[in-house]
């Protein structure tokens, strides 16, 4: 009995699970490390009650598709079952299907569209799907005198790989008019994935050969004593 709970103890410590790990996060209440391109901190305003916190990453740049913000990582090695979830505010006089629109929200990773949804003042909110969710619609937010929306966002990016990776949040449109007419915010952005844990967090696995030679040792010191 014993022998079979020793082989069972280092068949435990030589395997190495995936555990869910916090891969980045930020609130913007201080900073937007990790990320380039456009777009600058400011006050939520409304979005405060929102969950928002007191500031969040604002994004005005013009354009068809209009400047990223984007999110830059490196990982050491490869993760698995990556989410991304975030709070994402559309600011003023977003257009559905009419003479001024469409206006897209995109995210994109590693130059692969993910997510791209057109969000609408006027005609309607958005619809809820796995990935999109409602906080506000139509409603005044503080923003330019139009009415704002809020939604969270979850993505499942699936893997990716070790090394370097990009995440961009950017608008597009026809007639994407920007400025303080059209423009979008995101807060409380956070990437979760399994990655195999560190081999310094297991005991190093032992050989067979060093395994039959421990077990052959203790039997002879049990002749030995006997």
């Amino acid at each position: 009995m014993k022998v079979k709970a020793i082989l069972a103890a280092l068949a435990a410590a030589a395997s190495i699970p995936a555990s869910a790990t916090v891969l980045y996060t930020n609130n913007f209440e201080s900073n937007t490390n990790g990320f380039s391109g456009a777009g600058f901190l400011t006050g939520t305003q409304g979005y405060g009650a929102l969950g928002f916190g007191q500031q969040m990453l604002r994004n005005n740049a013009p354009g068809n598709p209009a400047a990223a913000s984007v999110l830059n990582l490196n990982f050491g090695g490869a993760v698995e079952n990556t989410v991304l979830s975030l709070s994402f505010g559309a600011l003023d006089s977003w257009d559905g299907s009419n003479c001024c629109g469409p206006d897209y929200f995109n995210i994109r990773v590693d130059g692969a569209l993910k997510f791209q949804q057109n969000f609408d003042t006027f005609s309607g909110v958005a619809a809820a799907n796995a990935n999109l969710t409602t906080l506000a619609y139509n409603s005044q937010l503080g923003f330019s005198g139009w009415n704002d929306q809020a939604y969270t966002i979850n993505l499942n990016l699936g893997q990716l790989a070790a090394g370097a990776h990009t995440i961009e949040f950017f608008a597009s449109g026809n007639v994407w008019q920007a400025g303080d007419d059209e423009s979008w915010a995101i807060d409380n952005v956070s990437l979760q994935g399994e990655r195999a844990a560190p081999p310094a967090d297991v005991p190093e696995p032992v050989s067979g050969a060093l395994l039959l030679g421990g077990l052959g040792a203790m039997a002879l010191a049990r002749r030995r004593r006997a």
